[in-house]
């Protein structure tokens, strides 16, 4: 569970709150009060003359949670200059608290913060976080870089509350077709065909997007089969074709 009241320290775009002289503080009196998961609302329909409306969808909001942020020592104007060129940039940035790295907001600063201060540049100042789903991330996990000849059968794990999709990075040893079969999913297949020797492939499976490093050549008409996610568990993937291949992907948290 990703509780963040009794963290102290954060770390927002790979900068540590006390680069700034700032810390994580909680104002509520006795035990903390926070968002278990994140907010749900369902798409129904009301029956005529029944009582049991006709459930069509549970769609999650995004995470959105209050900060507050005090300054350890005075602050100044230049002090406060900086908080805001690091913290309210204009796309979506990972946070995540000390103690708690394995849980990753992709978020951003939303709202009107406000500065609360005694006159003498001594206090804190407020932020309304807005994420960019419901969940929240594993850092990103790479697997090792997998020398392939004629097949192997690479295992990856996904251990988080939901399925997910990987990137895929690979290098073409010789010209030919390279298959990725998942064995846990009904050994469905997802074939790339026709590579040169050498040529680099990026994959980004969620967004089906397919790179190359050839010059002038289109890759989706030489694919067959459905792009591979990562289900819950363990997960083996068997690759055919000489190559060099490595995962990427991140496991999604409910909380």
């Amino acid at each position: 569970m990703s509780t963040i009241k009794d963290k102290i320290r954060f770390n927002f775009d790979g900068i540590w709150s006390d680069t700034y002289g700032l810390i994580h503080v909680v104002l509520d009196g006795g035990m903390f009060d926070e968002t278990f998961i994140a907010e749900r609302e369902l798409n129904e329909t009301r029956i005529r003359g029944s009582d049991r409306p006709a459930l069509h969808s549970v769609e999650d909001s995004p995470i959105q949670f209050d900060m507050v942020v005090a300054f350890e020592d005075k602050f100044s104007e230049s002090k406060i200059d900086n908080i805001i060129k690091w913290l309210f940039a204009n796309h979506y940035k990972p946070l995540y608290f000390e103690g708690k790295e394995d849980r990753v907001y992709n978020c951003i600063f939303i709202g009107e913060p406000r500065i609360i201060h005694n006159g003498l540049n001594e206090g804190y100042f407020t932020l309304t976080v807005r994420c960019d789903s419901s969940n929240l991330y594993s850092p990103l996990i790479t697997t090792n870089l997998e020398v392939i000849t004629t097949n192997k059968t690479i295992t990856v794990s996904n251990n988080g509350h939901l399925d997910t999709f990987m990137e895929i990075s690979l290098k073409k040893n010789g010209y030919g077709n390279i298959v990725i079969e998942s064995l846990d999913d009904g050994n469905s297949i997802f074939e790339i065909r026709d590579l040169t020797d050498l040529e680099d492939i990026y994959i980004d499976c969620e967004r089906e997007i397919i790179e190359t490093d050839a010059i002038g050549v289109y890759r989706y008409d030489k694919i067959i089969g459905e792009f591979p996610r990562l289900f819950l568990g363990t997960n083996r993937f068997k690759v055919t074709g000489a190559c060099e291949i490595r995962f990427r992907y991140v496991s999604r948290y409910r909380f």
